[in-house]
């Protein structure tokens, strides 16, 4: 197996293996990265649910075995994993290697046009993908997919438009039977969809309801149409006007039905939240605008019992 030619999964979370099992079945050689000191996992991966697929190909590495360069990195971690993480990434790749970053919240690279950052020499070879797929990990290297017609991994350049590189990487993807395409306003992707991950997450989080159920139910409804709003007016601050609506994103939520968002996967875990990319930043982005946010105040301060709980269960 040629090393240059192998993609690197970090991550293996639900999208990281669902990503792995699709590349690793349209004939890719893939590696997913385990966190050093993990016990050792047998290879491959198996989907159930709308999907029902088998990769027996997959690799599993301690991330300190690891040797590049690889044709592609996937960063599938929480933002807080990212710090880190960061300055070991270049050591992976080479001149031609592609990074994709798969966040949820605020960014790490959010603030690059204002400068220097953590990071800096990744920038022009970085692909952010903002995904809309409901997909839970439930157990190792076993993932539950749920499709609807509103799936996307949008991919997107954070210095620059689309060009030929990330146009072949979406088409490959997209080959492999991941939901790519390319967006070239990839700020505006990221407000869209932090209107659900910082409401949906942190209230599935508090309560223990599914997506559908929190959708569905009018008290945490309201709830959630407010803090969408409150989102949806920080991305016009930020100069973004988002073509998705609080009311539609409510009612895609309601679609994905019963599937538990990955803040209550990692609270039922005992791991640790991501309370600061999806809810301590755009407050912080808030109160520069001087611009209200009560509801998501609310969620991060509730969100203090559910994180002690994710510590005692450490």
């Amino acid at each position: 197996m040629s090393i240059e030619k192998t993609v690197l999964v970090i991550g293996g979370g639900s999208l990281g293996l669902y990503i792995a099992g699709r590349l690793s079945l349209a004939g890719k050689p893939v590696t997913v990265a385990q966190r050093n000191g993990a016990a050792a996992q047998d290879a491959g991966i198996t989907a159930e649910g709308d999907e029902h697929w088998q990769a027996p190909q997959v690799r599993y590495t301690p991330f300190d075995e690891l040797q590049g360069p690889f044709a592609q990195v996937v960063v599938a971690v929480k933002s807080h994993d990212l710090d880190e993480l960061l300055p070991r990434l270049v050591e992976l790749g080479n001149a031609d290697t592609e990074y994709l970053f798969l966040q949820n919240g605020i960014p790490w690279w959010w603030s690059h046009r204002d400068g220097e950052i953590s990071g800096a020499p990744l920038l022009a070879r970085t692909v952010a993908v903002i995904v809309h797929h409901a997909v839970e990990r439930i157990a190792p290297g076993r993932i539950r997919v749920r499709r609807t017609g509103n799936d996307r991994y949008i991919c997107a350049r954070i210095q620059g438009q689309p060009d030929a590189p990330l146009q072949a990487l979406v088409a490959e993807w997209h080959q492999a039977g991941i939901a790519a395409v390319s967006s070239a306003d990839i700020r505006r992707e990221v407000w869209t969809k932090l209107m659900g991950n910082a409401t949906l997450n942190p209230l599935s989080a508090i309560t223990g309801a599914t997506t559908g159920a929190l959708a569905r139910t009018p008290h945490t409804r309201s709830v959630l149409l407010a803090g969408m709003t409150e989102i949806f007016r920080l991305a016009e601050l930020d100069g973004c006007t988002l073509s998705t609506t609080p009311e539609v994103r409510v009612q895609r939520a309601e679609e994905v039905g019963e599937t538990r968002t990955s803040m209550l996967q990692d609270r039922l875990a005992g791991r640790r939240l991501e309370t600061q990319a999806l809810l301590a930043v755009p407050i912080a982005i808030a109160e520069r605008h001087g611009e209200p946010v009560p509801v998501l105040r609310t969620l991060l301060g509730c969100l203090v019992f559910a994180q002690a709980d994710a510590g005692r269960a450490q």
